[in-house]
């Protein structure tokens, strides 16, 4: 089978797309299955502007298209947006992470562009003849937005190249919390460095690494130096080697994202995958992938004090940061890229 994504965002890894690994993860698998899969994406960094791109991306998709045929076109969510419902190969409409649930924490200008998006994803979605997302939070937010109705929308969940995360031989020094995001506001990673300077009133060992880039990085920067963190809080910025992304989540000790957004999170299983317990919120789709505990704690979103708590308690008990990890990286065997991809095929061939 002949399968085109088509992705105008982001597309290296390195600079925080979930969407980027999504893709190129599916994509690897699917290949491994015997199916040729084209990855369709602006062909130059032209314009600068990453919405104009894409805007002007989805211009000539049509045409593109109709330079080689498909036996399936999956638009990623704005990405389509012409054809969906207009062409005689099977569409479908994938969305990873619903925008107008995204836009609900930005402010200003950013808000209004995602606003803008939103109201391209929901044509896109709404002329799909089907819509894969990733969650049933996903699922819900797509129903609730975008009206569409529940039997047009199939759940695939993201995945994980599992033989590139072998077993940990060991862990760190016991006091190491990693946390790896995009640095948008959503992913709340302020709320994570207040609670580690609480956390360093009992453990004045613990360190804090996080590893990622983004429109808050500046204000999280200043944020611990206000705190006084030091040495203890390092903000490594984006690391463009993926090996040394995975170094570091073999050299922590346990995983912490206190996002209040997401529409799965594949940094959680890469976490299990390390062998990493995790802490988080209970917001949005993240219970669906970090059982609480079982891989890790789960705490109210923007609640500060439990979310140090939750850190002091895992920091404090070998044995329990053993136990989440050793659940986890079990876990996360159903998130093995193969499987996806066997998910993925029969909901689009069953459709």
């Amino acid at each position: 089978m002949r399968i085109a994504f088509l992705d105008s965002w982001i597309q290296q890894v390195a600079e925080g797309s979930g969407t980027a690994a999504a893709i190129g993860g599916l994509g690897y698998a699917l290949r491994k299955h015997g199916h040729h899969v084209a990855r369709i994406s602006p062909p130059v960094m032209w314009p600068p502007n990453l919405t104009l791109r894409r805007l002007l991306f989805n211009l000539y998709v049509p045409a593109l298209l109709r330079a080689l045929p498909y036996d399936l076109i999956v638009g990623v969510d704005i990405d389509g947006v012409l054809v969906a419902g207009r062409v005689t190969s099977p569409y479908v409409c994938s969305i990873k992470g619903v925008i107008a649930e995204e836009l609900q924490h930005e402010r200003g200008n950013v808000r209004r562009l995602l606003w803008l998006l939103s109201r391209l994803e929901r044509i896109n979605a709404r002329r799909a003849p089907l819509v894969i997302t990733t969650s049933v939070y996903c699922r819900r937010s797509v129903q609730h937005h975008y009206g569409v109705p529940e039997e047009r929308i199939r759940i695939v969940p993201e995945g994980i190249d599992l033989a590139a995360w072998p077993q940990p031989e060991r862990r760190g020094d016991g006091q190491t919390i990693l946390c790896v995001a995009r640095q948008y506001p959503r992913k709340h990673i302020a709320d994570l460095i207040r609670a580690f300077a609480q956390v360093r009133r009992q453990f004045p060992q613990a360190r804090l690494v996080i590893i990622g880039d983004g429109p808050e990085h500046a204000n999280l920067r200043a944020l611990a130096a206000g705190l006084d963190l030091n040495d203890a809080c390092q903000l490594l910025g984006a690391l463009p080697n993926d090996d040394d992304v995975k170094a570091w989540y073999y050299r922590a000790d346990l995983f912490c994202l206190p996002s209040v957004q997401e529409g799965f999170g594949i940094v959680f299983l890469e976490a299990m995958a390390a062998g990493l317990p995790i802490v988080a919120t209970t917001a949005a789709a993240i219970p669906e992938v970090v059982p609480h505990g079982e891989a890790g704690l789960l705490v109210p979103p923007g609640d500060i004090p439990a979310l140090a708590s939750a850190l002091s308690a895992l920091l404090a008990d070998p044995a329990l940061r053993q136990r989440y990890g050793e659940f986890g990286r079990a876990y996360v065997d159903r998130f093995d890229w193969m499987l996806v991809a066997e998910r993925f095929l029969t909901v689009t061939r069953g459709w």
